[in-house]
């Protein structure tokens, strides 16, 4: 996606209101355009573009059109030397069209944190790829590789323009930071990963929209995280604090307090000590277990998301062959807060303390055992098998939930007290996890939105837990009626 492309324009020191795109670089031109900013090709009023956009071999005409900034795809900072430009690199990984990270090769601190924390060393020669790159970056220098560079020069020095109002919550200007890539639709959001001067981890994270306007997922992460604390400090230790909220023209940014450490996919993807991970697994449980009876609520307070489920979720999948008895039968039960997106690409863990992220997607009343589920679905069979291909994900998920895994003892010892402590009948822990599967797999529509219509578009990234409805009511084991939990 074009917006994707176009996402280094975030590091400039100013506004970007209008642009000139060189060399038939037509993703920049289209990602630019869909963001709200004016773009040609060749201006003729006389009037300087905010920023120019070319390949690396056009540079010299880049920086004759007198530009406040100029981004080059490639790596070529010779042309700015000794001129009135100060130019830097921004290493893109994996890829240019999508990239995950940026990383300023300037700034060592974060780059090594950013390759040693962003990273999945699962084989030998990762190990002594990372360890060369260590050496080489603590000396200022890094070969790209196969990673994108993008050459970015400005006129003024100074911060990017998100990190510098920023100041007015408390970040000082000489932060140094790197730049972490939401990766669903357009409108996810984008994060600078900020380190104080001289700091080895980063002490705030300031999350940002790409596109002016859009301020629902942070006003549903504000309340996520309000609910979080309001929950008391058993819950509240293992969640960011909201530091403030803020916009530069339009585009709403929040700052919160940095999860220092590698998500917990990253760490379950590495080899290592099995028993450790398990015990880090289980000490999540715990707390999932801690927010459901922190925030549990009269089972009178659940009728507007039974309603939901009724016309959102159960409606949605008549091919599947679910009716809507499947809510109305259920028992009168308290309902919970739910993350409602707790896998292990939200949580950061280090040395086995945690912190779980993100909590655009809260529910404030929902049905209990579902965060508990979804977590130790997606990180056992991690845990079984360090393997991330979501196209197997649903396959193998079944496996664990229908007792063919070797951890799905584990997983039901924590279905069995989960159940117990929440009070959900043992015959109605099935149709429970069904509505929990078959609303998650409907997520990667809900995520998927054009931004100037808000409606959907090009399917984002999806982690393959949004396949699980099918393969859970296909398996004989499970369904509605799943049973083979209670042991």
């Amino acid at each position: 996606m074009s917006l994707h492309r176009v996402d280094p324009r975030f590091v400039l020191p100013h506004q970007v209101r209008r642009a000139l795109v060189l060399g038939g670089l037509e993703e920049w031109r289209a990602g630019l355009v869909s963001a709200g900013i004016e773009v040609s090709d060749d201006p003729g009023d006389g009037v300087p573009p905010d920023v120019v956009v070319s390949p690396a071999r056009l540079a010299g005409d880049a920086r004759s059109r007198g530009a406040q900034s100029i981004i080059l795809e490639g790596s070529r900072t010779r042309p700015f030397h000794g001129g009135h430009y100060q130019a830097r690199r921004l290493l893109l990984r994996p890829t240019r069209d999508r990239p995950t990270l940026a990383l300023p090769l300037d700034q060592p601190a974060p780059v090594l944190y950013a390759l040693e924390r962003w990273s999945v060393v699962d084989r030998r020669w990762k190990v002594a790829r990372m360890r060369a790159a260590r050496i080489l970056v603590s000396r200022g220098v890094f070969p790209s590789g196969p990673s994108p560079m993008v050459t970015v020069a400005t006129r003024a020095a100074g911060p990017p323009t998100l990190v510098a109002a920023a100041g007015d919550l408390g970040i000082p200007r000489d932060v140094s930071w790197f730049l972490t890539f939401g990766q669903g639709d357009a409108l996810s959001r984008n994060a600078f990963q900020l380190f104080r001067a001289g700091a080895d981890r980063p002490e705030w994270v300031l999350k940002f929209a790409r596109v002016a306007g859009y301020s629902q997922r942070f006003d549903s992460d504000e309340r996520g995280l309000q609910l979080a604390r309001a929950a008391g400090d058993v819950v509240a230790a293992h969640a960011p604090r909201l530091i403030g909220r803020f916009d530069v023209d339009g585009v709403h940014a929040s700052l919160e307090t940095a999860a220092a450490g590698r998500r917990l996919r990253d760490v379950l993807l590495t080899p290592g000590d099995q028993a450790s991970r398990l015990r880090l697994i289980e000490r999540i449980a715990g707390w999932i277990l801690e927010l459901g009876r922190l925030t549990q609520g009269s089972p009178e307070a659940m009728g507007a998301e039974r309603r939901r489920l009724r016309s959102d979720v159960v409606a949605k999948w008549g091919e599947l062959g679910v009716r809507p008895e499947l809510v109305d039968e259920l028992p009168p039960l308290a309902p919970v807060a739910q993350h409602n997106d707790l896998g292990t690409w939200n949580v950061v863990a280090d040395e086995g303390d945690f912190v779980v992220v993100d909590w655009e997607n809260v529910r404030e009343a929902a049905l209990p055992l579902w965060d508990l589920l979804y977590f130790l679905g997606d990180a056992l069979v991690l845990l079984d098998e360090s393997d991330a291909a979501p196209e197997r994900l649903p396959g193998r998920l079944a496996r664990l939930f229908a007792g063919e895994a070797p951890s799905s003892p584990v997983l039901f010892s924590w279905v069995r007290r989960a159940a117990e402590m929440a009070a959900v009948p043992a015959e109605a822990v099935g149709a429970v996890a069904t509505l929990c599967w078959l609303s998650h797999s409907l997520s990667a529509s809900d995520h998927n939105v054009d931004i100037a219509t808000f409606t959907p578009r090009d399917p984002p990234r999806i982690h393959g837990l949004e396949g699980i409805a099918r393969a859970w009511m296909a398996h004989p084991a499970l369904g509605p009626t799943w049973s083979v939990w209670r042991g």
